[in-house]
């Protein structure tokens, strides 16, 4: 049976916090780290769908601006930029300057956005297949990781 809607993500977000083990509940007991899902149903954003990036940022929340794309984790997008020629902050650093993502990797996979390098400090997070604007990490992003399922 498949659970659909709000009831849906609850139990996904569920599944999903207790898949990364006993240490990541601990962690987050202990400190002021956020968690927060930012997904969406409206699917991957056209440019990143179509190009060879699992994880895009955006430099605008409506992603229509400058983006950026890995296909792999970052544990630090210091010196990363926006794509020329993209818009609205294209050569911008990333780092510290996204407002929104995009997650193009499997269904069962999760896309997380961290404020810290190292995948430290509060995290944004979306399923594959989804797009979504940053809250705990809007202009405060500074890793990303790619946890494929």
């Amino acid at each position: 049976m498949q659970v659909k809607g709000k009831a849906g993500k609850l139990v996904r977000a569920a599944v999903a916090v207790l898949g990364m083990g006993i240490a990541a509940p601990i962690a987050l007991a202990g400190s002021a780290q956020a968690l927060t899902y930012v997904g969406s149903d409206a699917g991957v954003e056209g440019r990143c769908h179509n190009s060879s990036y699992y994880l895009c940022l955006y430099y605008n929340s409506t992603r229509t601006t400058a983006w950026w794309g890995t296909q792999t984790s970052v544990s630090d997008l210091g010196t990363r930029t926006f794509f020329a020629g993209t818009g609205t902050g294209s050569g911008t650093h990333v780092k510290n300057n996204a407002a929104a993502v995009s997650c193009d990797a499997g269904s069962s996979s999760i896309c997380y956005i961290f404020s810290l390098p190292g995948y430290t400090g509060g995290r944004d997070w979306l399923y594959g297949g989804s797009s979504g604007r940053l809250q705990e990490t809007y202009n405060d992003d500074a890793s990303v990781k790619i946890s494929w399922g």
